[in-house]
């Protein structure tokens, strides 16, 4: 389940900072030597593109003004699918911001599952294409750090 290229969704998620729990996507970017933490982001609806920019499918990179963000349009199929399941698409546009990646221990999830403290659903393994071009668009900015840069 918790493959590169997976996009996950949890119910809920329990945030780092101890921001109240809520369901959340995840995508899985890579893993560390060792496969015990992913890199990941959380994908969010939240548009914060400067608004003079035009909201575009993909990568929208712009380093004077410290913008690095991945774009899925609404209704987009992005996944590939699987067991038989339909393509997933988000309803809405979504983001990925390559300041907001981080790494979380795969343990953490495992427990919290067995724990039955949240449940995980996999949605779909992001297509070649897409996965191809968000990794692409988050390893030439500069506002990813060097160190997920090389786990992508």
């Amino acid at each position: 389940m918790f493959e590169i290229g997976n996009l996950l969704f949890f119910k809920p998620f329990y945030f780092k900072n101890g921001a109240p729990p809520q369901n959340k996507f995840m995508v899985v970017l890579g893993q560390d030597a060792n496969g015990n933490t992913l890199l990941a982001s959380l994908p969010t609806s939240k548009d914060h593109v400067p608004s003079d920019i035009e909201v575009k499918g993909g990568c929208i990179e712009i380093p004077d003004r410290q913008v690095n963000v991945y774009v899925f349009l609404a209704d987009e199929n992005i996944t590939i699918p699987q067991d038989g399941s339909t393509s997933f698409s988000f309803d809405v546009n979504t983001f990925i911001y390559g300041a907001d990646l981080d790494t979380y221990p795969i343990t953490t999830f495992h427990q919290q599952i067995a724990d039955k403290l949240s449940e995980v659903e996999l949605r779909g393994r992001i297509t070649d294409d897409y996965f191809t071009a968000l990794k692409e668009c988050l390893k030439s900015s500069k506002m990813v750090k060097n160190r997920y840069k090389r786990i992508l």
